[in-house]
């Protein structure tokens, strides 16, 4: 008896194991070994198991993501340099803590229980690199502008026609009671590079003619007609007499760092509408002429770029958040619980169906005879 059970804990052909020259024999015992070793769902552990990798595959990325997007959005305005190296140290410890950890404790990879942290590793670097990407998108887009209009001065009661490099170091300028738009003389250019309508209207006062320098134009996009119509901001409102400046580029990075914000080619599509303004009502526009938004309060419209950003930031990490959490799951789960999982939902559909008669169509009863020149191994 002692020698069944021992062959009983062989693979079933053991006995070839001597013959060396039939290599189906040998490639059967290959797969025989390798199905024995390979994991099942009770050694992939139980399903508290599961679900204790999947919230800290989970859980730590999500913590990796939001460190560095924090890192990018709340410091990197202030202190470009500290931030970045504080960032980079960040991610190298991600990549290299869990590899020390393993080192020191000297533990072998030998049981999915194990394998399972590799993962946590690479989630957590993978977090660390997209949170890094997203704040600074964040930054370029949205939160350089906010910054810089609150480093930027205010100014009130500023004449349409006045020299708008009077107001070069202004954000906010609000205008003079007898200023308004001039929506009769409001152009639409469509712009074939960037996709829209851009739009401008000029700023007037009642000292202007019809020869004086156009020195401030309110502008948008997609919102107006070609000629005569303008309903961008808050064009509409009465009690509108302010605007938001369009910063130029060389005001909010160095020039190497251009290509980082979306207003570079605006400015240059707007300065079309302009000549395209001036062809068709015969005017001309100063040649530091600004656009800005015509706002009502543009202290609110200001404050809304930081909630735009803060809106965004919160989509980037609902995203990641379940993005990552179907990924933890699959990986908690182990290959085969995930096998078998699959099965069990598909056994009564119709791609199971066929499939379960193809295998019992190819099964053989135990006693029929193998066809002449079959091997046991394949």
């Amino acid at each position: 008896s002692c020698e069944m059970r021992t062959s009983e804990t062989q693979p079933l052909l053991a006995g070839f194991r001597s013959s060396k020259q039939d290599p189906f024999i040998k490639g059967g015992n290959k797969r025989v070994d390798k199905e024995a070793k390979r994991p099942r769902p009770n050694e992939e552990g139980d399903k508290h198991h599961v679900v204790m990798r999947a919230f800290a595959l989970t859980s730590a990325p999500f913590v990796c993501f939001n460190v560095t997007l924090v890192l990018l959005t709340r410091m990197y305005h202030y202190r470009q340099i500290l931030t970045v190296v504080l960032t980079f140290i960040f991610i190298v410890a991600v990549a290299l803590l869990p590899q020390i950890m393993k080192a020191q404790t000297q533990r072998l990879l030998k049981s999915w229980h194990e394998k399972w942290k590799d993962y946590l590793s690479i989630f957590c670097l993978v977090a660390a690199f997209l949170g890094m990407v997203a704040g600074f998108v964040l930054y370029y887009r949205y939160l350089l502008y906010y910054h810089r209009y609150m480093d930027m001065k205010v100014y009130s009661n500023v004449a349409a026609s006045s020299d708008p490099m009077l107001v070069a170091d202004a954000g906010i300028v609000g205008f003079s009671t007898d200023s308004s738009l001039d929506f009769s003389q409001a152009v639409g250019y469509y712009s074939a590079e960037l996709g829209m309508m851009l739009c401008v209207a000029p700023v007037i006062d009642t000292s202007m003619s019809s020869s004086d320098s156009i020195s401030f134009f309110a502008a948008g996009t997609d919102c107006c007609g070609w000629r005569g119509h303008f309903h961008c901001d808050d064009s509409l409102d009465d009690k509108a007499s302010s605007g938001l400046l369009y910063i130029p580029p060389q005001q909010l990075v160095v020039p190497a760092m251009e290509w980082t914000v979306k207003d570079d080619e605006m400015m240059e599509e707007y300065k079309r509408a302009v000549k395209l303004h001036g062809a068709v009502y015969n005017t001309k526009a100063d040649p530091n002429v600004r656009f800005l938004h015509w706002a009502k309060n543009p202290r609110q419209t200001r404050n809304d770029i930081r909630t735009t950003a803060t809106l965004h930031a919160i989509v980037y990490e609902v995203i990641f958040l379940g993005v990552c959490f179907i990924a933890a799951v699959l990986v908690a789960m182990g290959p085969k619980r995930l096998r078998e999982t699959f099965l069990n939902a598909t056994e009564n559909s119709a791609i199971r169906r066929p499939l379960a008669q193809f295998r019992r169509g190819s099964q053989q009863p135990e006693d029929a005879p193998l066809p002449s020149g079959a091997s046991l191994g394949v």
